[in-house]
């Protein structure tokens, strides 16, 4: 995708601006992918990483994976080994 063709660069947006787009995104995602093109679904796919991975680097403490939604923290719920690691 070309620069810019998606509107402001992920990490131009002011923190207020990148959560609001990535609540759109998220609301919009079903719709665009149900009725949606391909070149649809490909620059809602795209924008929709770079606004997540820009919101992963910003905000590495609110992203940070519950331990409960883990192949391990899952394996420990069912009484399985810790596996690897």
């Amino acid at each position: 995708m070309p620069a810019g063709k998606l509107g402001v660069p992920a990490g131009q947006l002011s923190e207020i601006d990148l959560k609001r787009q990535l609540r759109t995104m998220w609301h919009t995602r079903e719709e665009t992918v149900l009725q949606g093109g391909a070149h649809a679904i490909a620059a809602h796919t795209h924008r929709m990483l770079e606004l997540e991975f820009e919101f992963i680097a910003r905000f590495a403490t609110e992203s940070t994976p519950n331990p409960a939604r883990t192949r391990r923290g899952a394996r420990a719920r069912s009484g399985q080994s810790k596996g690897r690691g």
